[in-house]
């Protein structure tokens, strides 16, 4: 088990590098060159040389590359160019509010598409089953903005059951522990203001969960059709082990492996999804942060958080792995 998690760390070295080599050459090749995108179209020539022997750009690629992990090892990537603050301040301070929305989409997505899934496999080429092959196909194909500006159009213009905006109603009185809403709300005992952003986060968290359920439901049902196929189902069927036992010890514990993987990388995957549902519904997070980003070319905004971003993607993945050889013996007896 020791000897796997070492493996899976010493494995993230050269990830890692790998990513700031993309990283490094991206900014290189810039149209301009990095001084004609953190400059204003008016600057003169002048203040792009001054800027470049400020950047070290002058230096030979080698010493520059060299010069940018040191920045990244100490923290430093760079100051936004709208909002004058660092970047990484920027990133802790929108960070919260885009990991509660995307453990609230994983938590619909894993506690919906498990059931559905195994129960779609119990009852194979029943209606439900039908229905649950034919939804899942359908959220897979249906992109994420379409789904939340629908959301967002019929149940809160339409309908108005729901907010359409933001994290919290304008107003909303809360105590700020840890950026993390409806965490502080049950710390303090501010329960109006946990229902307030659970409300908030109902339509931009099933609409950033539409894709990982859909693969959720699709992989458990696959996987408990292979598994109940297997000899030792059959055989603790024929023992007459209890119809329970058979499903949490020898069913769902062997199927859910495959569906463990993909929960990982579909974590990481929601970060990108973030981007436009943050976006439709003007939610404060990383993701609507780099679409403003985008649209003002604020490169180092955009590096620092693709970077960021990636090596969170990185370690979720490195923790599945370690629930993964949790789950499965032959992983830990390696």
């Amino acid at each position: 088990m020791l000897r796997f998690i070492v493996r899976r760390l010493l494995q993230l070295i050269p990830t890692l590098g790998g990513l700031s080599i993309l990283l490094f050459v991206w900014l290189q090749r810039l149209p301009g060159g990095p001084e004609y995108a953190l400059l204003p179209d008016d600057a003169t020539a002048e203040q792009r040389a001054e800027l470049r022997r400020s950047l070290g750009l002058d230096e030979p690629v080698m010493v520059q590359y060299l010069a940018f992990l040191r920045r990244i090892a100490q923290g430093d990537l760079g100051t936004s160019l709208t909002t004058g603050r660092a970047v990484t301040e920027e990133f802790l301070t929108r960070f919260p509010a885009t990991v509660e929305l995307s453990v609230t989409a994983m938590l619909i997505a894993v506690t919906a598409g498990i059931p559905l899934g195994y129960l779609a496999a119990r009852r194979r080429g029943s209606v439900l089953d039908v229905a649950a092959v034919g939804g899942s196909l359908l959220g897979i194909c249906t992109p994420v903005f379409f789904l939340a500006f629908i959301l967002k159009v019929v149940f809160a213009e339409k309908l108005g059951i729901l907010p359409s905006a933001f994290r919290l109603s304008p107003g909303t009185n809360r105590t700020d522990l840890s950026g993390l809403v409806v965490l502080d709300g049950l710390r303090t005992g501010e329960f109006d203001v946990v229902w307030n952003a659970l409300l908030h986060l109902a339509l931009p968290g099933v609409a950033l969960a539409s894709i990982p359920l859909a693969v959720i439901v699709r992989m458990t049902r696959a996987s408990v059709l292979e598994v109940v196929g297997e000899d030792y189902v059959r055989t603790a069927n024929a023992k007459g082990l209890h119809r329970n036992t058979v499903r949490t010890r020898h069913v769902m514990r062997n199927a859910l492996l495959p569906v463990v993987t993909s929960v990982g990388l579909l974590t990481g995957a929601l970060f990108s999804g973030a981007v436009l549902t943050e976006s439709v519904f003007a939610f404060p997070g990383i993701g609507s942060f780099i679409y403003e980003a985008t649209q003002t070319r604020d490169y180092p905004v955009l590096t620092g958080f693709i970077l960021l971003i990636a090596t969170m993607y990185v370690f979720i993945n490195l923790l599945v792995d370690i629930s993964y050889s949790l789950l499965d013996p032959r992983v830990r007896a390696q």
